[in-house]
């Protein structure tokens, strides 16, 4: 079975809420609850958190020292560099990512998402959110192309690296379509705001159990079933002003 590693982009520089990716839920700071879910997908055997050799990120090789996964320091704001080295250092064709403020992230998705690398050995492989109802994306992103794209860029601040897969025509990009059980235009599962952080901590409360995780359909089927709980991160000003963000940084 093939396998390959997942790479966490992570820093502590977060302003809008402070150190968000350590909060703690049930008594786990944030990115740990990630790294176990990641964990549990079949297609994973080594878990990186790429982070920034800021002393502020030094709490983040301690936390990866802690749970028996890799860590690796590079720049700070050249995030596509950061990745690039780090796959270089684990000897790595192509890995999975997504960013360390998406803690619910659900395994099977991550399976699926390198599955389909497999299958079509695109330069980059995500889900189709251009309707803004896919919950998690998850990126696959094929090293060579990396490199390619780390040779021809110009910038050194590429924290929003998307569109440099999408603008310049010479990648091949596979869109996943989103199941229509796993979408939802309201729900939103990334932690930027306070209010994402009280979403969360209501989800892990009802859903939570230390020997099993929960899946985007559980937490799909609580809000469903529990409006009052979708409530606390989706009201349309906030849902507005994250996905501006969102279509900024794309």
């Amino acid at each position: 079975m093939f396998k390959t590693a997942f790479l966490i982009t992570a820093r502590l520089k977060s302003t809008r809420l402070p150190k968000k990716i350590i909060l703690e839920v049930k008594g786990k700071p944030l990115i740990v609850h990630m790294i176990d879910r990641i964990k549990r997908a079949i297609h994973i055997d080594k878990i990186v958190i790429c982070t920034s050799i800021n002393p502020q990120d030094n709490l983040l090789e301690d936390i990866a020292n802690k749970e028996a996964v890799y860590c690796y320091r590079g720049s700070e704001n050249d995030v596509l560099e950061r990745l690039l080295r780090a796959a270089n250092n684990h000897g790595l064709d192509y890995f999975a990512n997504i960013t360390a403020d998406c803690p619910m992230i659900d395994p099977l998705l991550i399976d699926k998402a390198i599955e389909e690398y497999e299958k079509t050995n695109a330069d980059l492989v995500k889900y189709d959110d251009q309707n803004n109802d896919v919950p998690f994306n998850c990126y696959v992103i094929k090293v060579t192309a990396l490199k390619k794209i780390c040779e021809l860029k110009t910038e050194t601040d590429t924290e929003c690296w998307l569109n440099y897969f999408k603008s310049s025509g010479k990648f091949r990009i596979h869109e996943i379509p989103m199941e229509n059980q796993y979408k939802h235009a309201a729900l939103k599962t990334s932690l930027d705001y306070p209010e994402d952080y009280e979403f969360m901590k209501k989800v892990f409360n009802v859903l939570y159990e230390s020997n099993k995780y929960f899946s985007l359909l559980d937490i799909i089927n609580l809000v469903n079933n529990c409006p009052d709980i979708l409530a606390i991160n989706s009201n349309p000003d906030l849902l507005k002003r994250w996905r501006k963000h969102q279509i900024f940084n794309t």
